[in-house]
């Protein structure tokens, strides 16, 4: 295999992280339109409606009917990404993160005054970003798509008035698309800036799981601890070499393994009078599991058998903290509101092109229009500013290539969330 497609695999691999719409690295919070219009503070304990059951499953002894909560969760970003280089190419990208649509899918069924079942579907991680085929850095930006999607059943028991403990098991399908052009090497190494170098295409799942516990002091006043497990992924599909190096031809079967981290979450939920409540959040995300990324096939050697690459990242685990208050006005209407702060795992110097991720600022604004006693709708908007960030990254490290193809870029965006969801107590 040659080095320069080595490389562009490699960029190709570290794009599944490359986003700057969603959470911090590559995490998607959008497991609920109400958790949205708090920043998601409390949702390991406020328990207002069934999508608790993707944050606690302790929390499912605090229904005693059956309940359902369904929404859609619309990501508009505008991210944007130049390099710092005179070229005939595109240097700045705008708009490279299309919008996003995420649903999430809620079922909570009491067996009794203690035992609750429940089943959620939603999505932990995801991304997609879109750069123009003639980038200048076309070897390392490009067109990128994950999705996944997470299949939760949980149980939970209540121990007493003020115990209750759940589990569940994870079932997660993932799915990616990467495509690589050559972009400026096309100058060196010959060819067209679109031709493209590498392709990855193949989907996968992984299972997992997670335990939650709620404390109810009173009424009034609860508090949630969960873990969610870390899951690994081996993606299978097809990696394409657009160089026509790869021994046996320019598409090879290959697997690429990506972790998910696991995650701690702590939630208060304290109502202080009949209209005003306050709750919070601090999340743990483990993100130094992700020490390295590593792709493989029969038919590539990249000095090991077997290997076609092997790149260390070593990230940093990273918190998220979140603050938010609800105001319920009368029977029919409850407003909320939240701010988050979200730190990158990815430090200043491990910074690329492909993983330009910063930290971000989270604020959202939600309200709740109840019809009956059984229906209510769920609105939820949240403004995520994330930081400017800059850094320095080769194009290639291709021996083949005798020049230096170091390039200065920075990267920045924000985005716009909006949400709509329905529940139904039965």
């Amino acid at each position: 295999m040659s080095s320069l497609f080595k490389k562009s695999l490699v960029a190709t691999s570290l794009s599944l992280l490359a986003v700057q719409a969603h959470s911090a690295g590559f995490q998607v919070s959008e497991t609920s339109v109400s958790g949205l219009g708090r920043a998601f503070a409390g949702e390991a304990a406020i328990a207002d409606n069934a999508a608790v059951g993707a944050r606690n499953a302790a929390a499912l002894t605090r229904f005693n009917t059956t309940a359902f909560s369904g929404g859609l969760t619309i990501i508009d970003p505008d991210v944007h990404a130049n390099v710092d280089t005179t070229s005939p190419l595109t240097t700045d990208a705008k708009d490279i993160a299309p919008t996003e649509y995420v649903p999430n899918f809620h079922l909570i069924q009491p067996i009794d005054d203690r035992l609750a079942v429940g089943f959620s579907a939603f999505s932990n991680f995801g991304l997609s970003t879109d750069y123009p085929k003639d980038f200048h850095a076309g070897s390392i930006a490009g067109s990128t798509e994950l999705v996944t999607m997470n299949f939760n059943p949980n149980i939970a028991y209540k121990l007493n008035d003020q115990w209750s403990i759940g589990a569940g098991i994870s079932a997660i399908y993932a799915d990616a698309e990467l495509k690589r052009q050559k972009g400026a090497l096309a100058g060196i190494v010959g060819g067209s800036p679109t031709d493209q170098v590498a392709k990855l295409a193949g989907d996968g799942w992984g299972f997992g799981w997670n335990l939650g516990t709620l404390w109810e002091l009173d009424e009034n006043n609860r508090f949630g601890l969960t873990y969610r497990s870390q899951t690994d992924v081996t993606l299978d599909g097809k990696f394409t070499d657009g160089v026509g190096n790869i021994a046996g031809g320019a598409k090879v079967d290959g697997e690429l393994e990506l972790n998910l981290p696991e995650i701690i979450e702590f939630s208060g939920f304290h109502q202080l009078n009949q209209q005003i409540a306050v709750h919070y959040s601090a999340m743990h995300i483990g993100w130094d599991t992700f020490k390295e990324l590593k792709a493989t096939s029969a038919q590539c050697n990249d000095g090991t058998p077997g290997q076609c690459l092997r790149k260390e990242e070593g990230w940093d685990n990273s918190w998220r903290y979140a603050l938010g208050a609800t105001y319920t006005m009368d029977d029919h209407w409850a407003f909320r509101a939240g701010y988050a702060y979200d730190e990158s795992p990815v430090s200043a110097e491990k910074r690329t092109l492909s993983i330009p991720d910063s930290d971000r600022h989270w604020w959202s604004l939600g309200a709740t229009y109840t019809a009956n006693d059984n229906l209510s709708i769920d609105a939820g908007f949240a403004f995520l500013d994330g930081d400017q960030v800059s850094g320095q990254e080769k194009l290639t490290e291709s021996p083949s290539v005798p020049v230096d193809t170091t390039t200065s870029f920075s990267a920045g965006g924000d985005a716009y969330i909006y949400g709509l969801q329905l529940n139904y107590l039965f």
